[in-house]
């Protein structure tokens, strides 16, 4: 019994409880463009998940395996709002699509449109069906705006920054401590707004 009683409190150490954000913005580097509204789906948002061993995984075998898995023990039904974008800023090719979205709750559509978008849930076992874009097209608004938004920068005049050696990256005196004081300062976002029709 007191084996049984330490198994449960071990699996239950390992529990994590997370809630869902419901938000219909997202802020976007300056540089973004051709953002549009790909499609709307229906998705599942774990809320409550563990960390449990495999059993029979080897963890000193020769590919060193990892024998641990999450679980997803409870989740929450949202509608989401897949957004693209380019922002060649962080892209390689220079005009690959990014990725964003929005999350909705379920009571902001009706129960038929809620069906219907879970009638096509998970999206890749219905690969060639256009109800996840007609449904965005059909209910939801995009909207940008470029907006100013308050950042963190270090304020060099106050801060106190230890000298390193350049080649190495060392500091030149070991007892030298850094003291970083930081102020306010301003940059331009790409504010993207999704809304219901």
């Amino acid at each position: 019994m007191k084996t049984l009683v330490f198994v449960a409190a071990l699996v239950a150490s390992n529990i994590a409880l997370a809630s869902v954000n419901y938000y219909n913005q997202v802020a976007l580097s300056n540089s973004a463009s051709q953002v549009q509204l790909a499609d709307a789906q229906y998705d599942l948002i774990p809320t409550k998940t563990a960390i449990r061993p495999i059993p029979g995984c080897n963890p000193n075998g020769e590919q060193g395996n990892i024998c641990e898995e999450t679980i997803v023990l409870e989740s929450e039904a949202v509608v989401r709002a897949n957004i693209s974008y380019v922002d060649r800023t962080f892209s390689s090719d220079g005009n690959e699509k990014s990725w964003t979205s929005v999350v909705f709750k379920l009571s902001d559509f009706t129960a038929d449109q809620v069906s219907l978008l879970e009638s096509v849930y998970p999206s890749w076992k219905h690969p060639f069906s256009s109800v996840n874009r007609k449904f965005a097209k059909d209910h939801m608004n995009l909207t940008t705006e470029t907006v100013k938004q308050t950042i963190k920068v270090v304020d060099m005049k106050k801060s106190k920054i230890c000298a390193v050696n350049g080649e190495t990256g060392e500091k030149l005196n070991p007892n030298c401590e850094d003291q970083l004081v930081y102020k306010d300062s301003w940059t331009k976002v790409l504010l993207v707004k999704v809304t219901l029709k």
